[in-house]
């Protein structure tokens, strides 16, 4: 029985470990006011994106999507892998991401002067796919989809 015992208290360690790994993301957000939500393909976004709707310029083949966004919905971050987002303009950069959590620009020198222009969002490639912001202009200003 002994032997069973300490068998039983290992799994459920584990278990509890595994466990606390998992809520670190969660408990960290929370701590910083923000929720973060990942998406395999496009089709899953459009129907659990959290705060706001999906945006509509998330290309059809978006897959790896993830996002994260103050709990007021004032700043957002998403990254993703696919296409180049559809129904977007040039236009010139007017800020930066709230979150490096997607990756950034680690120097200045790799800031964009212009970006794409997609809804309320500004939009720039990187060498891992796309990475786009939202950054309120006003007060409890959310993003357009």
């Amino acid at each position: 029985m002994t032997k069973h015992r300490a068998s039983l208290a290992a799994a459920a360690a584990a278990a509890l470990a595994v466990a606390g790994l998992t809520a670190c993301s969660g408990i960290s957000d929370a701590f910083e006011r923000v929720h973060s939500e990942s998406f395999e393909t496009r089709a899953d976004a459009a129907s659990g994106w959290v705060g706001v709707a999906a945006p509509a310029w998330l290309p059809a083949d978006a897959v790896d999507i993830r996002s994260t966004a103050t709990l007021d919905e004032t700043h957002a971050v998403i990254a993703f892998r696919g296409a180049e987002p559809v129904g977007c303009a040039l236009d010139a950069r007017a800020s930066l991401p709230f979150d490096g959590r997607y990756g950034g620009f680690a120097e200045g020198s790799e800031l964009p002067d212009e970006v794409l222009r997609c809804g309320s969002y500004e939009v720039h490639e990187t060498s891992e796919g796309w990475l786009a912001w939202f950054t309120a202009t006003e007060p409890g200003e959310t993003p357009a989809p």
